[in-house]
């Protein structure tokens, strides 16, 4: 139930978001900024390097912060998506290529999270597999929005033509029967 609610607040929140008065491009850009630093393992900083790099860029930070909230509807698949990040950064990080090895219970130690050689052996395997991982899917949720906030500007657009041409219409009509007494 909690999760079916948090569904609808960000979908709400995206409608909220392809009716902002923003540019296309900005609006596009700041959600795939935000999808992009969603898969980084950044944890705590993901939001405000997010809204930076959109201050930086002049895309929409509000668009932004909600990619990276849109993000973490995949909540439940993150331990599957960390190991994949891990292991393609493992691959691209040997030499020779090969896979990380397999994950026993042995190999985790709680008391060695917080070791600086984890950051080397574990951290940067998961920002080289996420950046993999988050670039085209980025680029993907780029095209998307785009071709989403072009269509509605278009039909916007229309809109407001179709209601011209009909006020238009109706002043045009008005004006030949207001004059209708001066003609003989």
């Amino acid at each position: 139930m909690i999760l079916w609610r948090y569904i609808l607040e960000t979908v709400r929140k995206f409608h909220e978001l392809l009716d902002a008065k923003d540019a296309p491009h900005a609006v596009a850009g700041g959600t795939a900024i935000g999808i992009f630093f969603g898969f980084l393992p950044i944890f705590g900083l993901k939001t405000l390097s997010a809204m930076g790099v959109s201050w930086v860029t002049r895309c929409s930070m509000v668009a932004s912060v909600i990619g990276v909230s849109v993000h973490d509807l995949l909540f439940p698949f993150w331990p599957l998506i960390l190991r994949w990040q891990f292991q393609i950064g493992f691959w691209l990080m040997s030499h020779p290529h090969h896979f990380a090895p397999k994950l026993t219970r042995g190999d985790f130690k709680f008391s060695e999270i917080f070791q600086w050689d984890n950051f080397v052996n574990i951290g940067l395997p998961l920002v080289i597999g996420g950046t993999v991982i988050a670039i085209p899917i980025s680029v993907i949720f780029y095209l998307g929005v785009l071709a989403i906030m072009r269509f509605r500007q278009a039909k916007k657009a229309q809109r407001k033509s179709e209601m011209v041409a009909e006020k238009m219409g109706e002043e045009a009509v008005s004006e030949i029967t207001d004059k209708a007494w001066e003609q003989p």
